[in-house]
């Protein structure tokens, strides 16, 4: 009898394998290579698909960044909350070593840079470190000489004009802007608050425009008008006021000399004052100028310098700013010098000053220097005291010259008619 057959009978496994191998013979041959192509494709897909495995993981384990020799195994924490960075101090100098606005050469072909800071012309400020005075060079050089700006060939008869733009530094656009599209002959005043001094005043100096240093003076409108907490006062210890000096004098260094135009302000209080003798013999011992942005007001002391002969209102219109500078050019005319303070800049006054500079030499007036028309070393009189000229108006300008008040903060800014003596080469 032939026993039953079972799951676990070997019969079956070799039926099975019979029945497959007779399955695969009986296939048509198109059918065989149906087959054949496409397992060769998934296995050829497989084969690609493991290899991408694996260079993946190869080229991901070589980015990971190496471990430090020693470093431990740091287990994740909680993101920590931001730090509020408190603001800087009023007085901080990080914004002079963070700034890199003239870090690219700012030099104009044609130009003549100014001299940058002598190490030799600088005493460093005891007890803060990073600060220097100025003083005179060990061969007897000063200051007022060795950063003044060139002064330009004046054709024989022309009428000399200076003007100092008050505020440079406040503003990094309008200070660029005066500094690149302006001539090299418009004088520049820095405040000592200023916060991007250093850098804009370098930029300047590599143009060929001379610096002038605003010192923070009392006004007679004080205390609606504040020069802020550095101020010169004549109300303050003569021992506070030396402070004062020495702080706004060694916040940078390279400038000609110093002015009390401020801003639209003047400190005409302090600067007209008996305590004004220790600025006015501080800057004659350290070799600087001292520009009077107070027209009609004695210069007191026997410091060298030049007194302002009209103010400008920069909150005027374009009509208004023309009309000033009209008024300028008639007034050197008549004159044969004259020098304007205008402060703060804005946007309406650089533009019509640009257009306008390029009128002067059909004008007969040619644009000097500041320092050019500032090497009088006598006190100047009032313009009570002062021969009043009569001035000759272009049509279409104002008639009144002489005591039109062309606005200031402090209200006592008017034009003055006081003649101005020429230029001389400062010899000592």
């Amino acid at each position: 009898m032939r026993p039953p057959i079972t799951n676990d009978s070997p019969h079956l496994s070799t039926s099975g394998a019979a029945t497959a191998a007779s399955m695969w013979e009986r296939m048509p041959s198109n059918g065989r290579l149906f087959v054949r192509f496409w397992g060769g494709v998934s296995a050829a897909a497989l084969l690609c698909g493991l290899g991408l495995q694996v260079v993946s993981l190869f080229h991901h384990q070589r980015t990971l960044p190496a471990p430090s020799a020693g470093a431990e195994k740091q287990q994740p924490t909680p993101e920590a909350a931001p730090v509020a960075t408190p603001p800087a101090a009023p007085e901080s100098t990080a914004n002079d070593a963070d700034q890199d606005t003239a870090s690219i050469s700012e030099v104009t072909p044609g130009v003549p840079p100014i001299s940058p800071p002598r190490p030799d012309m600088l005493e460093p400020v005891a007890n803060d470190p990073g600060h220097s005075l100025p003083k005179r060079g060990p061969n007897g050089e000063l200051p007022r000489n060795i950063y003044a700006a060139a002064v330009p060939s004046v054709p024989e008869g022309n009428a000399r004009i200076a003007i100092l733009l008050d505020g440079f530094g406040l503003s990094e656009e309008m200070s660029l802007n005066a500094a690149r599209n302006l001539p090299a002959s418009v004088s520049f005043a820095v405040p000592a608050y200023a916060p991007a001094r250093k850098p804009l005043a370098e930029v300047a100096r590599q143009r060929g425009h001379e610096i002038f240093l605003s010192l923070p003076m009392q006004p007679s409108t004080a205390p609606m008008d504040d020069e802020g907490p550095r101020a010169l006062g004549y109300d303050h210890s003569t021992a506070q006021d030396k402070e004062n000096l020495e702080w706004a004098l060694s916040r940078f260094n390279g400038y000609v000399g110093v002015t009390n135009a401020f801003s639209g302000l003047d400190g005409d209080a302090y600067a007209q004052s008996p305590d004004f003798s220790l600025v006015a013999h501080e800057l004659d011992s350290r070799g600087l100028l001292y520009l009077n942005a107070t027209p009609g007001a004695q210069r007191p002391g026997s410091v060298m310098g030049g007194d302002a002969s009209m103010t400008l209102d920069t909150n005027a219109d374009a009509t208004g700013v023309d009309g000033q500078l009209a008024r300028l050019v008639a007034l050197a005319k008549s004159r044969g010098s004259a020098i304007a303070v205008a402060g703060p800049m804005r946007p309406v006054l650089l533009q019509r000053m640009n257009e306008w500079v390029h009128s002067l030499a059909s004008q007969g007036v040619s644009l000097v220097p500041v320092s050019a028309l500032s090497r009088n070393d006598i006190s100047r009189p009032s313009v009570s005291q002062s021969r009043m000229l009569h001035v000759v108006v272009p049509p279409g300008s104002s008639p009144s010259i002489a005591e039109e008040k062309v606005g200031a903060a402090s209200g006592k800014r008017a034009v003055t008619a006081a003649p101005l003596p020429p230029p001389q080469q400062d010899a000592h």
